[in-house]
């Protein structure tokens, strides 16, 4: 509309001062010798050469058109003296500033389980509930940096003939065998998390990516086994899990519109304390909205 109000002025303009000041976007153009426009995919060019009672007056205006945004240009006698001011138009979907919230659901591998514990990655979960993210935008170009909290429940489980034990008053775990005769179900390992992860991200209209350290209080942990002996069901639990307590994951995501989003994340720290149960390093990729 300013565009539209801008040639019309120049075509209508007539009879008062050479060139009026500039106000509202609007320049008032008297008796000009020479008009000159060039607009193409993504540049509208006005010159104007001569006005009333000033032969050697200039200006010019360049308007950069991107998608929906648009930059302007002025500069009145650049041979003379400049003034110059610029205006731009942000996208609709910019912010500098958000906070947002994601949920994630993937699955769990272990890396440096021992063989005999045979984790099944389709049937140990994740789900990460990133309650508060706060995203901060420096410019406008899809560059940004994020600092979140989230709840984090995973499970790690085991189908065949070995199970994860609690031994005794030491609260530590092993992985041994069922009882005789038994029918194994599963075996799990269940750890929840608080955590804060710290990632830059890069986004444009099609794709993005993200990636950085997510930082877990491990909070909580049990194990729990289902089998049956002799057709009769048992149920074994344990609540006392030795946890390591802060672990860090490094982190990568992708996003892709109209499309999935996907997620990966790698641990180098055991979950469990030294001394306390197998070692093992996590691993964990899924899907987020």
């Amino acid at each position: 509309m300013k565009k539209l109000t801008f040639l019309f002025m120049l075509l209508l303009a007539s009879n008062s001062f050479a060139a009026e000041s500039i106000e509202n976007d609007t320049v008032v153009v008297n008796n000009p010798r020479k008009v000159i426009i060039v607009t193409n995919d993504s540049l509208q060019q006005v010159r104007i050469e001569g006005a009333q009672n000033d032969p050697g007056y200039k200006y010019e205006s360049k308007i950069q058109l991107v998608d929906s945004n648009y930059v302007s240009e002025t500069n009145i006698n650049p041979d003379d003296f400049s003034f110059a001011f610029g205006h731009f138009k942000k996208n609709r979907d910019y912010t500098r500033t958000s906070l947002e919230t994601t949920l994630f659901v993937g699955w769990n591998l272990a890396p440096g389980m021992p063989d005999e514990a045979d984790v099944r990655p389709f049937q140990s979960w994740e789900l990460w509930w990133l309650v508060g993210n706060y995203v901060y935008r420096p410019w406008d170009n899809g560059h940004a940096v994020s600092l979140g909290v989230g709840l984090d429940w995973r499970n790690w489980r085991i189908n065949d003939s070995y199970r994860f034990l609690e031994t005794g008053e030491d609260n530590k775990i092993e992985i041994t065998k069922y009882p005789e005769g038994a029918q194994p179900k599963w075996s799990r390992i269940k750890v929840f998390s608080v955590n804060f992860p710290i990632l830059y991200q890069y986004t444009t209209k099609n794709v993005g990516f993200a990636f950085g350290p997510v930082v877990n209080l491990n909070t909580y942990g049990s194990l729990k086994t289902r089998y049956t002996v002799n057709g009769e069901k048992y149920k074994d639990t344990f609540t006392k899990v030795h946890l390591t307590p802060v672990t860090v994951d490094f982190m990568a995501t992708v996003y892709l519109r109209h499309c999935l989003n996907f997620y990966v994340k790698y641990s180098p720290c055991s979950i469990i304390e030294d001394g306390y149960g197998p070692k093992f390093k996590t691993l964990s990729f899924g899907v987020f909205l």
